[in-house]
């Protein structure tokens, strides 16, 4: 896929909780891109488990990739599709990267965790005013959490860690409700983790900590309805602070089950049953780094995806109008 030809380029981003896509345009000689279209579909792809992906999902992940390759047929748009923590640890990955190629004629590149994290860096740099920033970036996923040290465009420090909404959901709260118990296991879990980047992490001083992907999204729009009750949306530059952060957490986990988290004021019904998980992910984050803030961004992935198709040279200039 030579970056000349492209006029218009859809980028697809297959995570462990959710599928998504988005359809731009690209201006060579201005170095933007326009957004024409984005979904989102849930499909839960490691629902069934990281090591095997069911049956039942790897049907809602094809039937995912053939509506989005028929949107993308449609606008003219040739398809760029990456995969991340399901697919990279899936013993039968193989056998759905076939079927996504028989069936929706999209050939699926699975990624390293740290060449993920290095695509979402990029992705938000097209839409934060943070290019000449030290930033520290922390993406909760479905199946792992991205960390990067990063100022104009490098990467001075990217891992994964097998920490994810998703993943923490079966491991520690597959009971209706949760309890104390749980909630302490998953806790020491998700430190004794955060405690392999700590070290790099915290010897680096940075100007500004983001956050992006859903589960973060989600907690920034609760915070930011409690305070003043405006439903925000991703075109919102949302951030919150350590305090907002850890009264919503103590929120998410007084309501003790996916049916009164689903009743919360600003969050997905669809992440009732993992928000728990993604909320510790983010707070343990916030305490083992010393984080005082941070601010939530609208591009991820998908758009680091297009940034890095659009390579020819410095991107210093480019930018996602939403």
């Amino acid at each position: 896929m030579r970056t000349a030809d492209i006029q218009r380029l859809a980028a697809i981003d297959l995570g462990t909780n959710s599928f998504h896509l988005i359809i731009v345009e690209i201006s060579e000689k201005s170095r933007k891109f326009r957004t024409l279209y984005k979904e989102k579909r849930m499909v839960r792809l490691g629902g069934g488990g990281m090591k095997c992906l069911s049956g039942s999902a790897m049907e809602r992940g094809i039937e995912a990739l053939k509506r989005f390759k028929t949107i993308a047929d449609l606008n003219g748009a040739p398809v760029r599709a990456i995969a991340t923590s399901a697919l990279r640890e899936a013993a039968n990955r193989d056998a759905f990267i076939r079927r996504a190629r028989r069936a929706a004629g999209i050939r699926i590149e699975v990624v390293s965790g740290e060449e993920e994290a290095a695509l979402i860096y990029q992705g938000v740099l097209s839409c934060l005013p943070v290019f000449n920033k030290k930033v520290l970036l922390i993406d909760i996923g479905g199946g792992s959490t991205e960390f990067v040290i990063g100022k104009r465009r490098e990467a001075l420090f990217a891992a994964s860690l097998r920490l994810g909404a998703v993943r923490l959901t079966r491991r520690f709260f597959t009971r209706e409700k949760t309890d104390a118990a749980s909630i302490m296991e998953c806790r020491s879990h998700i430190a004794g983790q955060l405690d392999r980047v700590a070290p790099s992490i915290n010897a680096e001083e940075y100007d500004a900590v983001v956050g992006s992907s859903g589960t973060i999204f989600n907690i920034a729009r609760m915070i930011g309805y409690k305070r003043d009750g405006t439903r925000y949306s991703k075109k919102d530059r949302l951030s919150f602070s350590r305090i907002e952060l850890f009264e919503m957490v103590d929120e998410i986990i007084a309501a003790r089950d996916a049916r009164k988290r689903a009743g919360l004021k600003g969050l997905d019904s669809g992440r009732a049953d993992i928000i728990t998980a993604g909320a510790l992910i983010l707070k343990e984050s916030f305490k083992k780094f010393r984080i005082k803030s941070m601010t939530v961004s609208g591009a991820a992935l998908r758009e680091g995806i297009v940034l890095d198709t659009m390579d020819r040279g410095s991107r210093e200039d480019v930018h996602c109008p939403f």
